[in-house]
């Protein structure tokens, strides 16, 4: 019997174009929606799913804090789609010049 491993998730996070929402996309293919365990506050979020070979883990700092009681979370397809309001929108970022 091969040993379980701890595998990182692939995840696409981005802000929508007034800057009040954050989305987050986990690719989660070989994991069952039941075994998806998912922790926020607004600073950031712990994720762990496990699947038959292997346990899952990610850790997320957000920009700006965000209303985790307001997180809507989907799961289709092996993606869980996250979403969720920032407190206030983004502000007092400085945009920086690539050479």
């Amino acid at each position: 019997m091969l040993e379980k491993y701890t595998e990182s998730v692939d995840v696409i996070v981005s802000i929508d174009g007034v800057q009040s929402q954050l989305t987050m996309e986990f690719s989660l293919v070989q994991v069952d929606k039941e075994n998806i365990n998912l922790m926020m506050n607004e600073n950031g979020c712990y994720l762990t799913a496990p699947s038959e070979d292997a346990d899952y883990v990610a850790t997320l700092s957000f920009p700006s804090p965000v209303n985790p009681s307001l997180a809507k979370a989907a799961f289709k397809d092996g993606i869980l789609i996250v979403k969720v309001p920032f407190k206030e929108p983004l502000k007092n970022y400085v945009k920086v010049p690539v050479e």
